[in-house]
């Protein structure tokens, strides 16, 4: 019995963090760790941080080793392979030369000196575009943040309008009731009944409604998240949500998209003077290290070459001139972009504003409906229990009260999700906590 005591005892700490309500800023959290796209912007960062390492590799020294065997009776190559072996001899017939062997092991060294600004220029465009990976990872996570916050508040407007549901089956269940004791008394007839219960039937089936779409908004959040539909472990959405203020002014500056475009900006005009090196020399340094041995010969050498190299295309065939209009165009495209994603922005911003304005606006008026009908359904039922009322009369003023309290919900998910998207507008975080 104390074994099983403390086994229960240890199991409870996993069963109540498997069990632990996702919180907003919990579920923001985890879709930044597991969402797809989260994790593609981080692997596009890598891959931005492998290409800026292989720009870096060119301004250090490429070091090769080569080796190579080779037999030949060319008189040419059998002469220069004996004397790379120091085998030379005198009796050697020019006319009449043997084949032999060689093995050469060669170690080459190349150091570029100056290339016309290419290789800076390339340093500087990959640098450029890391930078623009990550400002495109921010952008996804910004997206992303705005995306569970409107389905979290989803998910928390189809619990009220299960509410709103269950308490609709509620006052249809009493209304059926008092209809039937009014019928039983004589005060009523049986069509009350029957209005009653084709209504209440019509308020089961909202309410059988209202929780698929709970049950909808929860299997979309899931997927944000990034559990997958094979994960069937316990899932509980918190009941709340944390207050956010909306923003003032429209300062949408600070949205890692216009960085990202800035940075690859900054990377197409590194490449216009990546393609203008083509017009410029290049110099390189190299140095060569050779050992050849011959088995016919039974002769070694050691050698060496140094030297300086440079090299210019006086007519590529206008390949420069076309890579350089090329690059030029690249760079007139971001800007356009550019300006492209500050009207969609603008844009973005002033329709959260209004959607924002038009929420509370709603709630304000629903508040007062929600109270105004709920009290006159109270009214109504007194009245039709008196036998003062009709019951198409009850039924409107329920339906009246279950309309108000569904609009109310939506009214307030509205405001919720029109401030999280001027928040994503103005490249603000949804929590304020999460800065």
């Amino acid at each position: 019995m104390v074994a099983v005591l403390v086994w229960a005892w240890a199991l409870l700490p996993a069963a109540a963090s498997v069990a632990q309500p996702w919180t907003l800023q919990r579920a923001i959290q985890q879709a930044f760790a597991a969402n797809p796209d989260a994790r593609l912007a981080q692997h596009r960062i890598e891959a931005a941080q492998a290409e800026l390492q292989q720009a870096n590799s060119a301004f250090w020294p490429h070091l090769q080793l080569q080796s190579s065997y080779t037999r030949t009776d060319n008189p040419m190559l059998v002469f220069g392979s004996i004397l790379n072996q120091r085998a030379f001899s005198p009796s050697l017939n020019f006319n009449d030369v043997p084949d032999v062997d060689d093995m050469n092991v060669r170690g080459v060294l190349m150091q570029p000196l100056y290339a016309g600004g290419r290789i800076s220029a390339g340093r500087q465009a990959a640098k450029a575009n890391t930078a623009a990976a990550r400002a495109d990872a921010q952008a996804v996570r910004n997206n992303l943040a705005f995306e569970v916050a409107r389905t979290f508040h989803t998910v928390l407007k189809t619990r009220q309008f299960i509410q709103a549901a269950e308490a609709g089956v509620r006052s249809f269940e009493t209304n059926l009731d008092i209809a039937r004791r009014r019928v039983a008394a004589g005060t009523a007839l049986k069509t009350d009944v029957l209005d009653m219960e084709v209504r209440l039937a019509q308020a089961r089936e909202d309410l059988v409604r209202a929780r698929n779409a709970n049950a909808l908004s929860e299997r979309a959040l899931r997927t944000i998240l990034g559990i997958p539909a094979t994960d069937d472990g316990p899932f509980t959405v918190a009941d709340s949500a944390p207050e956010v203020s909306a923003p003032s002014g429209n300062d949408f500056s600070t949205r890692p998209e216009l960085r990202a475009l800035s940075e690859k900006e900054r990377a197409a005009q590194a490449a216009v003077r990546q393609a203008r090196a083509g017009y410029r020399p290049g110099v390189s340094a190299f140095g060569r290290l050779d050992y050849d041995y011959g088995w016919r010969t039974e002769g070694d050498g050691k050698s060496y070459t140094a030297g300086l190299m440079a090299q210019w295309d006086i007519w590529d065939g206008k390949l420069t001139r076309g890579r350089v209009r090329e690059a030029r165009a690249n760079v007139d495209a971001v800007r356009e972009q550019e300006r492209k994603l500050r009207l969609g922005i603008e844009l973005e911003v002033e329709q959260a504003r209004l959607q924002l304005e038009d929420a509370t606006q709603r709630l304000a008026v629903t508040k007062a409906a929600v109270a105004e009908a709920r009290e006159s359904a109270q009214l109504t039922r007194a009245r039709f229990a008196q036998g003062l009322m009709l019951s198409t009369q009850l039924i409107d003023a329920d339906t009246a009260l279950i309309a108000a309290r569904v609009r109310r919900a939506q009214a307030e998910a509205d405001k919720a999700i029109a401030i999280a998207a001027l928040r994503k507008a103005l490249g603000l975080p949804q929590l304020t906590t999460m800065q």
